[in-house]
This record gives C-alpha cells, structure tokens and sequence, in this order.
C-alpha cells in the first residue's frame, strides 16, 4: 500500500494549517547580517594574527592588474548566470530582457549569501520574476530547472575532481583545535567525501524516488521514521509531504528539460563555465600578490590553475555541509587550510585567503544588497517574511499547471515530423461522412474540364454531380456532334 498522501489530501492540510504568528522579516535578516558580520571579523583576526606585517606586506606588493582581472572574472560569472535565467525565460516569452535575468540573478546572489543554507534565494528569485510579469507557474518552473542542472553541473565537476585529483584529497591536512591543553586536529578529508556523498545524493535520491516506487515508499516511511526517531526531524508528516512535492516536481522539470534537449545542453555547459570563474579565483588570487615560488604546490601554469579549481571544489563540498549564512567564519578557516601548501608562505595564505573572500563573497554581498535595496521589482518589507516553506506551497500550488505543460512539450517533441503531419491530417480531415461525399459531389471531372469549349457560354456545360453522370454524358456526345456539324 502506498504510504503517501494523495495531492488533495496535502492542499487540504495546506489549507486547514494553523496560520502562525509572523515573525518580523526584516528583523531576521538584521540577525542573519550581524552573524555574517561577526563571524568575519573573528575569521580576519585569526588570518591576520598569524603574521599580520608579512599579510599587510604582501597587499602592499600586489599586483592590481591581476585584482581587476578578478573582479572581471566575478562579473563574468554574473554575465553567465544572467544568460541562463535569460534562456530559460524565452522557453516561456519573447518580451524577457536579458537586463531582467541579470536583476534576477543579483537579487538571487544577495539572498543566498545572507540566508542559512542559501535557503532565501529560490522564493525570493520566484518574487522578482512575478514582479517583472512572469507567471508564477512558470517561475517555479524556471527555478527548479535551474536547480536540476545546476547541481547535475556540479556533480560532474565533483568527479572529475574525485577521479583524476584523488591525490590532492590525500594531501589535505586538518584543522588544529587547541582547548586549553587539549590540542586536536579535524581531518578534511573525511568532511570532503561526506560532502561529494552529500551533493551525489541530492539529485542522486531525487532520481530514485522518481523512477522506483520501492525506493520511493522505503525512504517515505521508513528513512523519514528513523530520522524521527533520532529526532532529526520534527515533524515527519510535514517532511514527507515537502518531500513528496520536491520528487513530484523534479519529474516533471526533468522531463520538461529532455523534451528541450539542446536548450539543457547550453545551459549546462553555461553553468559549468560558471563554476570553473567561482573556482579559479584563488589561482588569480596567488597571481595578483606574487604568491608562487619553488617550495609552493601552485605556480604561474595551466596545472596549477585546474589544482586551484579542484581545490575549491573540494572546498564547496565541506561548506556544503554546514548550513550557515555564506559559510561565514568557517569557509575562511577551510580555505586556509586546504591551500597551505598551495602558496610560499603563510603571509601569503592570509592575504590570498582574505583577497579570495572580498572577491567572491563581501562585495557580491555590498552590491548586490544596494540593487537589492533600490530595484524596483525587488523583494519588499512584506516579502521578506516568506521562505522556503513558501517556495514548497508554490510548487503544489502550480503542479497541475505546470504538468499539463510539460507533458505537452515532451509529447510534441516526441514526435517525428512525419507523425507530427498525419497527426495534423487526422485533425484537419473531416470525420463526418457526409462531409466527404459532399466533397466527392462536387468535385469536379478533370476529363470534363479539358473537353469544355472556352468561346461560347450558351455551348459550354456545367458538369453535374455523380448521380446524374448518365445525363451528363448523353449531354456531352450532342455538344461535340454540333462541333463535328461546324467543321471544328
């Protein structure tokens, strides 16, 4: 017997839910600011502390060309985003702009550096295009695409880093924890494989749930009981039921992407080029501050440049796992340490640590937060009381929508151009039979036509219908024995 709720029986439970005492937004993020705040300054005064005169050295000698140069990759990185919120919009309408997608994705980047676990940053991306015209069908729509090839994206980055930089993964050291006169240490490797696991297994499980009814009803009943059990989870009804819509809808997003092939091919190919900008940001870093010498694992090569981007992959895997705003505090210390060998000194650890964090997190923070703050079609103070729970209800809200919809475009592009016409023919043709012998009626004789006289209406004929063809032809024989009389 299936476990899980009919879709009626969740929008009833939707509709009958309590409505909870709304907590100030803006408040929230007040608090999810200071803890980024915070946390920053304590990860500056732990990278600067170690050698603050050689870290202060090292700005001093950079070289700002390379500083632009990453600047310029940072912009780049939102040009591409921008591209494929754009594409996807002009599967829907031809009066998208690509200025739009580019608000989209700022907006977008604001919320999932200042929310826990970039929670933020899907309903906030759905708010914006509503406000820009779209319909919200069509937005969620959008944004779950985005999230299945996004991540299919990341995952082959992961196994390429996996497969052909296990060594790298060996070399990582641990983080030295010293309580009083208890010194320890936090390997990262271990961190990094549970994060690759956890990455595989977010699309990984998605897959299996939607194509195996089995796999479907064991992590239904019993995964989501025995985490209740460990009481990580609160309220295993209301999971299952989140659960239920994500693996509903990743379906239908996914066939939605297959019936658009080539379209999903450009996008994932965009958004791995995304990946590769994000990732080799700490290989311009060592560039820019004159990083690299004979006793360092990076240097000024091509080689260096993909260890560089392996690295940060290996990074994004630890992060990952803790749903903090931004990685605030901890992604700095893990920085530190997985690139301790990768530049010549310590110092320059430091400085290319802080250089990578401005770069990629602190100013994309700052402006993306003003065009927040002034973009007309930006989340207001209302908006920012909604989360992710909301994003969950909008999906179940427009399944049935955006279902008809995508079983449409995957049909039609099913079929082959010669289907495609007989289907056509099979509409077009009438099916009323005496709407086809009207049609034989009146047809006219092709035989008949090319023997009627042109230069005299009273000797031409009008041919009749099939019931009198007897008569017809009677007519015929006497026109052309008057012809015969005229010596034509």
């Amino acid at each position: 017997m299936d476990i899980i709720p009919n879709e009626a029986n969740i929008k009833k439970e939707v509709e009958n839910e309590k409505p909870k005492k709304k907590k100030n937004g803006a408040f929230k993020y007040v608090i999810y600011l200071s803890f980024v705040l915070i946390a920053t300054g304590l990860a500056l005064y732990l990278s600067l502390r170690k050698d603050f005169a050689g870290t202060i050295k090292a700005f001093s000698n950079a070289d700002w060309k390379w500083i632009l140069i990453i600047l310029s990759v940072i912009c780049f990185s939102f040009i591409v985003d921008a591209l494929v919120i754009y594409i996807f919009m002009r599967l829907y309408t031809r009066k998208y702009h690509y200025l739009q997608g580019l608000s989209v994705s700022m907006i977008g980047s604001f919320y999932k550096g200042i929310t826990p676990g970039a929670s933020g940053a899907q309903v906030m991306e759905a708010y914006t295009l509503k406000k820009q015209g779209t319909q919200i069908s069509n937005a969620a729509s959008i944004l779950v695409m985005y999230f299945i090839l996004y991540r299919a994206a990341l995952i082959i980055f992961d196994l390429i880093t996996v497969i052909f930089k296990w060594s790298l993964l060996k070399q990582i050291g641990s983080i030295p924890i010293s309580i009083g006169s208890l010194k320890f240490g936090i390997p990262l490797a271990p961190l990094t494989i549970i994060g690759f696991v956890f990455n595989l297994s977010l699309i990984g499980f998605l897959v299996l749930m939607s194509y195996s009814h089995k796999m479907h009803n064991f992590i239904m009943h019993y995964g989501v009981g025995l985490f209740a059990k460990l009481h990580l989870v609160k309220n295993p009804d209301k999971t299952r039921e989140t659960l239920r819509i994500q693996v509903e809808n990743f379906k239908i997003e996914l066939r939605r992407l297959l019936s658009n092939f080539r379209v999903s091919l450009l996008i994932l190919i965009l958004l791995f080029i995304g990946l590769i900008c994000q990732f080799s940001i700490p290989w311009f870093a060592g560039m820019a501050l004159n990083g690299y010498g004979a006793s360092s694992t990076g240097g000024p090569t091509f080689t260096a440049f993909w260890d560089a981007c392996f690295m940060s992959a290996y990074h994004q895997m630890i992060t990952g796992l803790i749903p903090l705003p931004g990685g605030a505090g901890i992604s700095e210390i893990f920085f530190s340490t997985l690139f301790e060998n990768y530049y010549i000194s310590p110092a320059i650890v430091s400085a290319a640590q802080i250089l990578w964090r401005i770069a990629t997190y602190h100013i994309v923070l700052v402006v993306c937060g003003i065009f927040s703050a002034f973009y007309k079609g930006s989340p207001k103070e209302k908006a920012l009381e909604i989360d992710r729970r909301t994003f969950v209800t909008m999906q179940l809200e427009t399944y049935e929508e955006r279902k008809k919809s995508a079983d449409s475009s995957y049909e039609t592009k099913q079929m082959s151009r010669k289907e495609l016409q007989n289907r056509l023919k099979q509409v077009l043709m009438p099916n009323n039979k005496k709407e086809k012998k009207q049609q034989r009626d009146f047809k006219l004789d092709d035989e008949e036509l090319d023997d009627r006289p042109t230069f005299s209406i009273q000797d031409t004929y009008i041919p009749d219908t099939n019931k009198n063809k007897k008569k017809s032809k009677k007519r015929k024989n006497n026109n052309d024995d008057e012809w015969r009389d005229l010596g034509l």
